[in-house]
């Protein structure tokens, strides 16, 4: 490992910092920062976006699944019909999240 020169600072063997270190020349500089600032970055947006997705995605299936089991035999007339208030308001909640995850994906292609 090389001496740092003098105002830098260099980094102890096996240091917590050392994936900072991207030249491997055992000096963080604030250029590596950056860069491992703007990989942490995309990755935690990566990981927020599939999430999103992965939402709506369940919220398609359950808007499905869920109208299947109401044509079921198994559910008598009348408990639907006492029910049908809440499952109004679960379709609109589903579409709601499924809507806001195509607004929001649109938007976001509009801006690039």
């Amino acid at each position: 490992m090389e001496m740092a020169s003098k105002g830098e600072k260099s980094l102890q063997k096996d240091s917590a910092y050392e994936e900072y270190d991207i030249d491997g020349d055992g000096v963080v500089s604030d250029s590596e920062l950056a860069t491992v600032k703007a990989i942490h970055e995309t990755e935690a947006a990566d990981e927020k976006s599939d999430a999103q997705r992965k939402m709506a995605w369940i919220a398609i299936v359950a808007m499905l699944v869920f109208t299947g089991l109401i044509f079921l035999p198994i559910f008598p007339d009348s408990r639907i019909k006492a029910l049908a208030d809440l499952f109004g308001l679960f379709y609109i909640g589903m579409a709601g999240v499924v809507g806001a995850y195509m607004g929001m994906t649109a938007y976001m292609a509009k801006g690039k």
